[in-house]
């Protein structure tokens, strides 16, 4: 039995489940214009795994994805989403037509509990979108843009 620590995470209505299991590759914080959008927030909390790590559970059926090529990268991010509650789930990066190798969980979809410290941010990306009025984090690393 492997001692991976291993985190469970789903949608909002429960349909679509998964895990991804040890360390993530970064937390970051993303203020970029299309992270704010498809939230609805003022930036996106995210965790970077490699795709081996993740394993969806239940729901596959239910995923739909939109493919955001309106990036600054040029590159495309294969956003999925829960079709019956529009929770958005996975990123992946497509570069001329190959799928890079992580996947990007937003740590909202985390089965972390309420007050959970256990979730911190390590970047903050698009710094120069970020409110005025939101001060920097201390101990991350700031970016400007990615």
């Amino acid at each position: 039995m492997s001692n991976e620590k291993v985190i469970t995470g789903g949608c909002l209505c429960r349909q679509i489940r998964y895990e991804a299991s040890g360390a993530p590759l970064m937390n970051v914080l993303c203020y970029c214009e299309n992270c704010r959008k498809v939230t609805g927030s003022i930036c996106m909390a995210n965790s970077m795994y490699p795709k081996p790590q993740v394993r969806i559970l239940s729901g596959e059926e239910m995923i739909k994805t939109y493919d955001d090529d309106q990036t600054d990268s040029g590159s495309v991010l294969n956003r999925s989403f829960c079709s019956n509650c529009g929770s958005c789930l996975f990123t992946t990066r497509t570069v001329n037509g190959v799928t890079g190798d992580f996947v990007v969980l937003p740590s909202g979809t985390f089965d972390l509990g309420v007050g959970n410290e256990e979730w911190v941010p390590q970047r903050e990306f698009y710094c120069k979108n970020r409110a005025s009025w939101l001060p920097p984090l201390e101990n991350t690393v700031q970016l400007s843009t990615m």
